[in-house]
């Protein structure tokens, strides 16, 4: 790796900017507790500046062998912690429009978060003599699958679907499964895509979607009152029973961006409150701007 890190993105700049947002007179888009919200947006903002003003961030190529594969895994804690940030600001009420350049930037980290798993990996094959194993940022297969859920889903509400091709490569290294790779289908052009699943909770309960000869929404009705309206109402003692339950949080963000994807009539879909309607519409109108010439 060379001496000077690229970065995508300007960690330290955005925190600066995103300090700035108001959080007073927002109207949040489900029931909360609005000072423990606001709390917790701060707390996840003040992480991600400690970060970004250190040389963890600022100069990942300093670090070698053992202390590169641990800045590495500052380098995912800081990506977890950017994309709470991002579902914090859904719930608060942020706009497309503000929650847009934070989605970007937490994309960026990611994908820089790619080449400093690189730089460990090759660190640590110079000092072991053998590949360590550092995997890429996000492994699908384990309870990170919900970061590359909500990563696609929102380059899809949020119109960065130029961020796609960077994240299925860089971030995922290409190991998706059916609902990433549909996920996946406004940035890339995809020759095939997986029949697989690889998590059954709550994904599993998609099969009815995927296996329908015209993709209608009619199967993520159900999905939607069983997998997040009847599964939030549970203790937590009885959402762990039956494995891990790896959704987005309170929003189905994967259903609202398979609407945008497919165009459909959603009308149904909205009568759910885990259904981000206004995010659909925000993306929608992003389309037909892009469609009619507007910039």
């Amino acid at each position: 790796m060379s001496q000077t890190f690229q970065h995508h993105g300007q960690l330290a700049a955005a925190c600066a900017e995103w300090a700035k947002i108001s959080l007073t007179g927002l109207q949040p888009r489900r029931n909360l507790n609005l000072s423990d919200k606001k709390a917790d947006w701060k707390e996840a903002l003040s992480a991600l500046k400690r970060f970004a003003d250190g040389d963890s961030y600022k100069a990942p190529q300093d670090f070698k062998a053992h202390a590169a594969l641990e800045n590495y895994w500052r380098w995912k804690e800081a990506g977890e912690q950017a994309r709470w940030l991002l579902i914090y600001g859904i719930d608060l009420g942020l706009s497309g429009d503000v929650l847009r350049p934070i989605y970007q930037e937490v994309a960026a980290l990611w994908i820089d978060a790619a080449s400093v798993a690189e730089h460990a990996r090759a660190g640590m094959a110079q000092e072991t003599g053998e590949d360590y194993g550092v995997g890429a940022p996000v492994n699908t297969r384990t309870d990170d699958y919900a970061i590359a859920v909500t990563l696609l889903s929102l380059a899809t509400l949020l119109d960065a679907q130029d961020d796609v091709p960077a994240i299925d490569e860089h971030v995922l290294a290409f190991d998706t499964d059916q609902l990433l790779d549909y996920l996946c289908a406004g940035g890339l052009q995809l020759q095939q895509v997986s029949e697989e699943l690889f998590h059954k909770r709550p994904y599993g309960a998609m099969k009815p979607f995927f296996e329908q000869l015209e993709a209608l929404p009619d199967p993520l009705l159900p999905y939607l009152q069983t997998q997040y309206q009847e599964f939030l109402k549970l203790s937590p003692k009885q959402q762990k029973k039956g494995g891990p339950w790896l959704g987005t949080g309170y929003w189905a963000l994967e259903v609202a961006a398979l609407a945008v994807l497919y165009g459909w009539d959603d009308s149904a879909l909205r009568a759910s409150p885990h259904y981000p309607a206004d995010l659909v519409d925000y993306a929608r109108g992003r389309l037909a701007q892009t469609e009619s010439g507007d910039s």
